[in-house]
């Protein structure tokens, strides 16, 4: 597979900028500018670049409403956010706590964000869900009219994950929902997004507890806004990544009757397995003979040769709220469905469960996450899914980039046939376009109805105004035919 840059930490991350191209969050030409004034693994060059690709998109934005445009202003508006986004990202390997451009550079993105949903044609809810003495960011987004299912309407509720946001999150499994008639939920709770980077709350193991009390808000606002039709006995829960992990734990609320786990990890201290030396995971494991200064310094001179490394430290200490290498390793050991007793904690997910991993992923290897969750998981037998890719282009890397359309095309199929959903495919009928003789000879052309722009009720024919240029066709007619409309 063709490669952006050297390191596979920047290839991916710019893969990752790229998937989002179907879905208006990035524009060819514009990623290919910016990747190429990007130098490997030089965080200010991946920041200046992206940034210098947001004032442009925005310039177009504001071109596009002058022109009154509303969809080309939306697209505009959902790049700059998504490249203000990517921008700000590789500062979370410097020191995050301190970096006032992250806070900044976000604040900006989710103001473009916001612009972009007012010319959705999804009516879009901001939410602010209580949580502890703070609010949870929110958004609940309505599939337009034309969109939306026979009755009430699903709700997917998609939770973010280690370093994503929700207004990233939009662009993959909220937006494809919409377009199928589902309502989406999407939220940041505690070490995610604003919650993070403004409320500086890091992020808790126990996810139940947060879905638990966006849940609750939810169900009473479907109560006080009738209008929204929610169909609050269908809930499904989603997310990807450290996400897949923490959606699983969401998903053993009652409330929730199905679970999407794309890509997520059985144990978060797994991850070192197989990026550091074996005896070293031991060493730590066992405790007591080395102290903790030498994690630190080994984290140090492994973060000095290795820029994901230091970008995968620095953010997990901001994350997890330590301040030590040696304390980030303690916290990550809390992220897991091991339990002290030996019990199965993933027993108490009752719902359908569709789970995916990743053969090629950087982080979680199939074999120590998505098949061990898929195996304990046996309790729901065949309400249990998997899905492994091995290939880049079948969904062979983390979270599915590079191949999002494969995962919606699935991961939806899936969740219809849980929620019983029969859908169709609404093919539109066709007229035939008969063409005059012309020393080309007879064109014959279907085209829909859709396109016809006139009737003459005399005879009942259907015409059209029309001509095709170099081709000596002068198309005379549509004729409607009853069997068939050819």
């Amino acid at each position: 597979m063709h490669r952006l840059f050297p390191s596979e930490f920047f290839h991916f991350e710019a893969m990752r900028l790229l998937s989002f191209t179907p879905y208006e969050g990035c524009e060819i030409a514009e990623f290919l500018d910016a990747v190429g004034k990007i130098r490997d693994c030089d965080v200010e060059s991946w920041y200046c670049a992206w940034m210098e690709a947001g004032v442009r998109a925005e310039e177009v934005a504001a071109e596009a409403e002058q022109a009154a445009n509303r969809e080309a202003a939306r697209r505009a508006f959902l790049r700059a956010s998504n490249y203000q986004r990517a921008a700000q990202f590789m500062l979370n390997g410097r020191n995050p706590s301190t970096e006032p451009r992250i806070l900044r550079v976000s604040e900006t993105s989710i103001s473009n964000f916001g612009k972009a949903q007012y010319l959705m044609d999804a009516a879009v809810v901001k939410l602010e869900i209580p949580y502890q003495d703070i609010t949870l960011p929110g958004y609940l987004y309505l599939p337009a009219p034309s969109k939306q299912l026979p009755g009430k309407l699903p709700i997917l509720l998609n939770t973010v994950g280690g370093d994503a946001t929700q207004e990233e999150i939009f662009f993959i499994l909220p937006r494809e929902g919409l377009e199928l008639g589902y309502a989406v939920v999407t939220f940041e709770g505690p070490g995610q997004g604003l919650v993070l980077r403004r409320d500086k709350i890091p992020m808790r193991p126990d996810w139940e507890i947060v879905v638990t009390a966006v849940l609750d808000h939810i169900v009473e606002h479907a109560k006080a806004n009738p209008k929204y039709n929610l169909d609050v006995n269908k809930f499904a829960i989603a997310g990807s990544s450290v996400g897949g992990y923490l959606c699983l734990r969401g998903a053993s609320d009652s409330r929730v009757k199905a679970c999407i786990s794309v890509d997520p990890f059985f144990d978060m201290w797994d991850l070192l397995k197989g990026r550091v030396p074996e005896f070293l995971i031991h060493a730590f494991e066992a405790g007591g003979f080395v102290p903790d200064y030498i994690w630190e310094i080994f984290a140090n001179i492994v973060s000095t040769v290795n820029p994901q490394t230091k970008w995968e430290f620095n953010h997990l200490r901001w994350m997890l709220g330590v301040q030590t290498v040696p304390d980030v390793f303690r916290r990550m050991q809390e992220f897991t469905f091991k339990q002290r007793d030996a019990t199965n904690w993933l027993e108490k997910v009752k719902c359908p469960v569709f789970v995916t991993g990743a053969a090629s992923s950087m982080y979680a290897m199939p074999e120590i996450s998505t098949t061990k969750i898929y195996n304990s998981l046996a309790h729901l037998g065949e309400k249990r899914v998997q899905w492994i890719a091995e290939n880049p282009y079948d969904g062979g890397y983390q979270s599915k980039v590079g191949a999002l359309g494969l995962l919606n095309m699935k991961a939806f199929a899936w969740l219809d046939s849980v929620f019983d959903i029969d859908r169709k495919i609404p093919y539109k009928k066709m007229g035939r376009i008969d063409g005059a003789p012309s020393s080309k000879g007879n064109s014959v052309v279907d085209v829909p109805f859709s396109h016809v722009l006139g009737r003459n009720e005399r005879d009942d024919c259907l015409y059209i105004a029309a001509q095709q240029k170099n081709s000596g066709v002068n198309i005379a007619s549509v004729r409607g035919r009853q069997a068939g409309y050819r």
